[in-house]
């Protein structure tokens, strides 16, 4: 199985809260979080494919990977308040759905896609990945 991965890096502000919890709860579970705050997101696209193209020697091209995400994500959701988003309408907007979302937007633009592992500090990182 050949496999690459591509690095994105976005700002984007959000709050963890959840509307079906009382004020105090919230701060429990979410801490400083459950305030607007802001990171520096590394999100890493994860490809696998069992063969390469015969043309290009390469599971897909990284341009082309950096065209869609652009397109997809980056100018969808970066420097943005994810909170008022669609997308996380219904979610909040932690780096586990941050990863999902993703997912799903660029699995259906890019078949060979895996995983999107979304880095929201160097320590910490929410990762969504296929079965």
């Amino acid at each position: 199985m050949y496999k690459i991965k591509k690095e994105f890096k976005m700002c984007c502000s959000h709050t963890l809260h959840n509307d079906c919890l009382d004020k105090n709860k919230n701060i429990k579970l979410f801490g400083k979080c459950n305030e607007k705050h802001g990171h520096n997101y590394n999100v890493w696209l994860c490809f696998k494919s069992k063969t390469l193209d015969k043309d290009t020697g390469m599971i897909l091209n990284f341009d082309e990977i950096k065209k869609t995400f652009k397109k997809y994500i980056d100018d969808v959701f970066d420097h943005q308040d994810l909170n008022k988003i669609y997308h996380f309408k219904n979610k909040i907007p932690t780096a586990e759905n941050m990863a999902r979302v993703f997912y799903d937007i660029m699995k259906e633009k890019i078949g060979d896609l895996y995983a999107v592992e979304v880095y929201e500090t160097d320590g910490a990182v929410g990762i969504y990945e296929e079965d």
